[in-house]
């Protein structure tokens, strides 16, 4: 896990480093995320954030590469039994930007957790597995507002959620010289 997060960082450093002629940027995004299929029948709505960069790739493209944290609480939760599930995705992807417009395929992996506590006990387990998402949104050089499906298989069970996410966009690109 800390060999991933670390890979994570210098690939997104990495990618930021050079001056580009695309716009390069770094979205910081609150989360929202609604289980769907089977993962629907177990899990109540989950919440969080996520941090994405871009890298601009000429006037109507950016390579993205997205990581963040949503939790998710298990239906049922009583005083004497809770669980919940989170979700850390690690994602590649291509934004095409069409006047503001957007749509963006992804793919990369995920982290998968989940912890029980059961009249006082804890127990809690993760596994990654590949995951996918592509999404459509509208953004802008400070607001970046999209949905999209976002999935996974992990030993035969299957992570299905729309997202939904409302992030600000930082200028990552160094300021024209003259």
């Amino acid at each position: 896990m800390k060999k991933l997060i670390l890979s994570s960082l210098v690939l997104f450093t990495a990618l930021f480093s050079k001056a580009q002629s695309g716009n390069n940027q770094i979205s910081v995004a609150a989360e929202v995320g609604i289980p769907t299929g089977d993962f629907a029948e177990g899990f109540n709505t989950g919440f969080g954030g996520s941090v994405k960069g871009l890298y601009g790739v000429g006037n109507s493209g950016q390579i993205t590469f997205t990581t963040g944290y949503t939790t998710y609480k298990a239906k049922g939760n009583t005083s004497d039994y809770s669980a919940s599930f989170n979700i850390i995705p690690f994602l590649a992807g291509f934004r095409l930007l069409m006047n503001g417009f957007y749509i963006e395929p992804q793919a990369g992996y995920g982290i998968y957790a989940a912890s029980v506590k059961i009249m006082g006990e804890k127990a809690s387990s993760s596994e990654g597995a590949f995951t996918y998402a592509g999404g459509i949104g509208y953004a802008n050089n400070k607001i970046d507002i999209g949905v999209r499906y976002q999935g996974a298989t992990q030993d035969g069970d299957s992570f299905g959620l729309i997202g939904i996410h409302l992030g600000y966009n930082f200028s990552a690109s160094p300021a024209n010289k003259k």
